[in-house]
């Protein structure tokens, strides 16, 4: 279970009860992360360093390569928090007034399937909202396109871009798209 503890424009804290198996009963275990937008220049470099280890040093990608992926627009950073360190993080673009590309979304891998990557972008989609909605756009792995899918993106109509060393290791790409309503909208109309 996914709760939202305390929530601000910059700040979501998040509460996640799992349940472990346990050999007579089962224990609960508690995950606290906070999500909140980088301002800092530490918070900068802690979020292009997990993205790095998470994302491209496996696949033997520059330690600069974020920057050869960059695109026009006004960047946005959010990162997940947990004991002060950062354990997942987003980077999203908005392209124009109402259009934006999440480029880069990572989460340590010992913190995976927790909820922090879900959080991030639930974040992301209500900042989208507060102004005043519009479409978010993702170039996904064929490793995530699943997980954006059960968040309400949809497959959108493009190119689909190559690059031979995500080839090489059998990464594909899936473009994908997921309306937002401004907040207060209604979708009774």
């Amino acid at each position: 279970m996914l709760q939202i503890l305390t929530q601000n424009p910059h700040q979501l804290l998040l509460d996640r009860s799992e349940q472990c198996p346990a050999p007579s009963h089962r224990a609960r275990k508690m995950i606290k992360a906070t999500i909140h937008t980088a301002t800092t220049t530490t918070d900068a470099a802690a979020l292009d360093d997990l993205l790095w280890h998470v994302l491209w040093q496996p696949l033997d990608l520059p330690r600069d390569v974020r920057h050869a992926f960059s695109i026009d627009g006004e960047e946005l950073e959010l990162t997940a928090k947990e004991s002060g360190q950062v354990v997942g993080g987003l980077v999203a673009v908005w392209r124009s007034g109402s259009e934006v590309e999440l480029r880069h979304l990572a989460v340590a891998t010992e913190r995976q399937h927790r909820g922090i990557g879900r959080s991030l972008v639930a974040e992301l989609v209500r900042l989208v909202a507060s102004r005043g909605g519009g479409r978010i756009h993702t170039i996904a792995r064929n490793t995530s396109a699943e997980f954006f899918r059960r968040l309400g993106f949809r497959t959108a109509p493009g190119e689909v871009p190559e690059h031979p060393v995500f080839v090489k290791h059998g990464i594909s790409f899936e473009l994908m798209e997921r309306a937002v309503e401004a907040a207060g909208a209604s979708a009774w109309r």
